[in-house]
This record gives structure tokens, C-alpha cells and sequence, in this order.
């Protein structure tokens, strides 16, 4: 009888013990956001003052624009050093930038001066404009939904 009172009283304690380790803190999403926005405001601050990466033939956008935009992978390198992994990963993320906004010949180009200077040589090419689309061969959906299919979000895909 004096075993099972003692095996009671330790299963209670033991369960209590593992929902005291199990308490799930639940934030809120504001607060998620939030801090989120704290991290990308440090990171941008930062990728704005860094020194290491030195851009050329840049036209289309100024500096703080392109660094705005590459603040993650500038702080990345800033905080983990110059690779050429990280350089190359610089470069294309550079390249899908302008993709995004309309330099479908965009090439970027990495060169590692030293162990912290990074050049990347930009040659944007000609900004494309995208201006009628016709749909030839349609049968099936309308032909507003498909450009919107074709010029949403990926996500929506």
C-alpha cells in the first residue's frame, strides 16, 4: 500500500513537472510583427553603413535603394565574413532585384578584392515593358483570368 501512495504521489509530481516544461508561449501577432519589423529596421541600418560592398554601373537605382533591398544577405556577410559562396549568393539575388523590375538582361558580376571588399559589376541592360498580352488558342478560360494568373504573385500560382 505505502509503494503505490509513493508511486501516486511521484506520478503527480512528475506530470506536473512536465506540463510546467510544456507551457506554450503563445505572442501575439502584433507583437510578432513587431519584432520582425525591429529586425529588418537593425538590418537595414546596418547594410546601409557597411563598407564592404562596393557596387558599380549601377544606373537604374541609387546605392541605398540596392542595399536596401540585399540588407539580409549584407548582413549575413557582415556577420559570418566574405565567401565566395555569400559573394556569388549576393550577385544573384542582385540580378533577381532587377528582374523584378524590368531588366530581364540584367548581369551581375562578383570580384572579392580582399578578405572584407566585395565589388559587384552591374550591367543593366534595357528595361522591358511588358504591353498587350493576347492569348491565342484560348478555349477554356477567360482571357482576364489568365493574365492575372500570368502577372500574379507566385504565391497565387
Amino acid at each position: 500500500m505505502r509503494h503505490r501512495v509513493l508511486f501516486c504521489f511521484a506520478s503527480v509530481a512528475l506530470a506536473s513537472r512536465i506540463a510546467a516544461q510544456t507551457a506554450v508561449d503563445v505572442s501575439r501577432p502584433e507583437e510578432r510583427q513587431k519584432a520582425r519589423q525591429a529586425v529588418v529596421k537593425a538590418q537595414e541600418k546596418r547594410a546601409q553603413k557597411t563598407s564592404i560592398i562596393e557596387f558599380r554601373g549601377e544606373q537604374a537605382f541609387n546605392e541605398k535603394d540596392l542595399r536596401s533591398a540585399l540588407k539580409e544577405e549584407i548582413t549575413t556577410i557582415d556577420d559570418f565574413g566574405l565567401s565566395p559562396a555569400r559573394a556569388d549568393d549576393l550577385a544573384f539575388f542582385l540580378e533577381v532585384f532587377y528582374r523584378k523590375h524590368g531588366y530581364a538582361d540584367v548581369n551581375v558580376h562578383y570580384a572579392i578584392e580582399s578578405q572584407d571588399r566585395l565589388r559587384l559589376d552591374i550591367t543593366e541592360g534595357p528595361r522591358l515593358i511588358v504591353g498587350t498580352v493576347l492569348f491565342d488558342g484560348n478555349a477554356r478560360e477567360p482571357a482576364d483570368k489568365l493574365f492575372e494568373y500570368m502577372v500574379g504573385p507566385t504565391r497565387e500560382r
